[in-house]
Parts: C-alpha cells; sequence; structure tokens
C-alpha cells in the first residue's frame, strides 16, 4: 500500500482459469487438513484485535482521503455480518476507513486468507488487504506485503479496473536510495467487482509469499535465504485493510479528477471474514 518507486520489478500477464465467487463463500478443502488459528466472521467490531485509524488527507502516498472511526463499521450485507469500510465524498473532502491488528494479531508463516467484496474503482478507490511487520522497525525495514490492491492508474487506462490485481512487497534499509520493491500485476479472467465475494489468500513459508485469487495462484515472490528480501519477510506480520482515495497509486491527486465517488455519495468495501491458518 505504501509506495515509494525506486526499484521495480514489473510483469505484466493474464491468467486464463476463471476466477470462481460465491456469495456463500466456504471454507477451503484443505481446511479439515489445517488448523485455523485465528478467524474474525466480523459479528461485531473486535476491539481487541483491530485499531480504527485516524490520519488527514494527503497522510501517505499523496492519498485524498483522510481516514477516521465514522467510516468503520460492522453491518449486514447480503445475509452476511461484515466489516464495512465506507468512502464517502463531501463537498471538498472525502473521508473513508482503515483498520490493522498491530500489536494485536500477528503472525509468521503459514496462510491468510479474506473473503472481501470491493467496490467498483472506476478513476479514484484503492483497496487494499496486506501486511506489515510487527516488529517497530521504521518502514520498509519493517517489510510489507501487499496481498491485493486494485485501481492502478494503467488500470483504468486500458479500461481493465475490474480484472487487473496488483501485489507488491516493500523492503530495505531506508525509505530513499536504500527502499526496493517487487511488484507484479496481472489481469484476471473474470471481473473481481462485480457485487459478488472473492477470497484473497496468502500462503508463507521460509521460502516464498504465494498469492492466490479464488484458489488459483497469482504469483509467488522469493524470500528465500540468499535472496536480497530475505532479511525482512522473517518476523511477525500484522494484517491490514482500507480503502484509500486517489493517491501516487492511481494516479490522481486532485478531487476534481476522482470520477469513481460523487459529492453526497458513499461507496463500501465489505470484509466477511479473516482467517490464519497452520
Amino acid at each position: 500500500m505504501k509506495k515509494v518507486t525506486l526499484f521495480l520489478l514489473l510483469s505484466v500477464c493474464s491468467i486464463q482459469q476463471s476466477c470462481s465467487s460465491n456469495n456463500d463463500t466456504p471454507l477451503n478443502p484443505q481446511d479439515d487438513q489445517e488448523k485455523i488459528v485465528f478467524k474474525d466472521d466480523f459479528d461485531s467490531f473486535n476491539g481487541a484485535i483491530w485499531t480504527k485509524e485516524i490520519h488527514e488527507s494527503r497522510w501517505t502516498n499523496e492519498e485524498i482521503q483522510a481516514y477516521d472511526q465514522a467510516h468503520v463499521s460492522v453491518g449486514t450485507d447480503d445475509g452476511k455480518s461484515v466489516l464495512i469500510l465506507t468512502a464517502e465524498r463531501k463537498g471538498s473532502k472525502i473521508f473513508s476507513g482503515r483498520v490493522n491488528s498491530k500489536g494485536r494479531k500477528s503472525f509468521k508463516y503459514g496462510k491468510v486468507e479474506a473473503s472481501i467484496k470491493l467496490p467498483k474503482t472506476a478513476k479514484g478507490l484503492w483497496p487494499a488487504f496486506w501486511m506489515m511487520g510487527d516488529n517497530n522497525k521504521p518502514w520498509p525495514q519493517c517489510g510489507e506485503i501487499d496481498i491485493m490492491e486494485m485501481g492502478e492508474k494503467g488500470a483504468f487506462a486500458s479500461n481493465n479496473t475490474e480484472t487487473q490485481v496488483n501485489a507488491a512487497i516493500h523492503y530495505g534499509s531506508d525509505a530513499g536510495s536504500r527502499h526496493m520493491q517487487q511488484y507484479y500485476l496481472a489481469n484476471v479472467a473474470n471481473s473481481l467487482q462485480d457485487g459478488k465475494y472473492h477470497t484473497y489468500l496468502l500462503d508463507w513459508n521460509e521460502n516464498s509469499l504465494t498469492i492466490s485469487i479464488d484458489n488459483i495462484k497469482f504469483h509467488s515472490f522469493d524470500i528465500s535465504k540468499g535472496s536480497e528480501a530475505y532479511d525482512y519477510f522473517h518476523d511477525n506480520f500484522f494484517l491490514l485493510f482500507n480503502l484509500a482515495v486517489g493517491g501516487a497509486f492511481t494516479g490522481i491527486t486532485n478531487i476534481n479528477d476522482v470520477t469513481a465517488l460523487k459529492d453526497g455519495e458513499k461507496v463500501n468495501m465489505y470484509i466477511d471474514w479473516v482467517k490464519i491458518l497452520y
């Protein structure tokens, strides 16, 4: 989610398999063989796990929105109890929601998966499911894993806003010349903004970070010993969900260029559940 472009590894491809969706997403079959060590179904907001972040507009990444507690809620969607992050435009200001589990729920290795329904990003919205090192190190020394991001400026230009997914890892000794990233984008076969829930999974072990979408492998990053990323991805990491508006990722820093959110309008990102498995 945090972006500083210096070292860029960029790949573009098209995944031909269909990404399935289901409004009542079941657990994966392998869950029977794996132990679920944490799951939040968002029947209520658990303040012992999640922090509602508060930040001013332009706080990071040139994002237009301000984050506040009022735009994070638990409600009902399609008969499910869900976490709701709401982006709202009020005249010359935009507000939205962001939560994290820093210092409250973190893990090392295993799998983390979330079931998410995304809004239409159009030109301006930037939803993300991601992780950062829970190790008290400054960014990017702490390490960052972007499991799913949508709304990148190139997707709008190529009319792929509903199918282009971005994943990345960020690391390095400082936020300037020694910040490095490996950055990957690809188009899935079907829309991920179709009004249905889709699953995003990270499988993390000593050697790799592998991301899957609707049980289809999307991309794998090498973090094995000897790789340049090795030193940054072997601590506990915490979880983040947010719905940004504008910013460097989208190529939009002027509120008047946002087409995804009209004045007086609200849009939602819904998280049905998140779980950690070993």
